[in-house]
C-alpha cells in the first residue's frame, strides 16, 4: 500500500497516510484537528539503497575529494561513513579526533 502526504486546508498541518488502493481522496481525514479538507501533495520519492551501495558512493566520493584538509572534514567524512553503515559512531569519533588534535 502507497504512502501518500497531504496538507489540511483548516489547519494547515502536513501529515503522511497509508491509503489502500482501493481507498478514494475523500476517506482520509486529518489526523490534528479531524477536518476532511485535505490536499495530496506531490513528495519526493525515497532511494533505498544496500549498505553495499551506500559505500560504494562514499567511496566514489572520497577518490574524487581525496584526503580530507581539515579535522572538520575529516569529522563529516567519519559521520558519512557511520550513516552509511548504519551505525552511529560520531561519538567515539569525535573523541578520537579530538585526541588527535591534542
Amino acid at each position: 500500500m502507497p504512502v501518500y502526504e497531504y496538507r489540511c486546508a483548516a489547519c494547515g498541518k502536513k501529515f503522511q497516510a497509508l491509503v489502500g488502493v482501493v481507498a478514494s481522496d475523500d476517506d482520509n481525514r486529518c489526523p490534528h484537528c479531524g477536518s476532511p479538507h485535505v490536499a495530496k501533495l506531490v513528495s519526493r520519492f525515497a532511494r533505498y539503497r544496500n549498505e553495499e551501495g551506500r559505500l560504494d558512493e562514499l567511496a566514489d566520493r572520497m577518490d574524487i575529494l581525496g584526503e580530507p584538509g581539515s579535522p572538520a572534514q575529516a569529522r563529516e567524512l567519519a559521520r558519512e561513513m557511520g550513516k552509511a553503515l548504519d551505525e552511529d559512531a560520531s561519538d567515539e569519533m569525535e573523541e578520537f579526533l579530538d585526541s588527535e588534535d591534542e
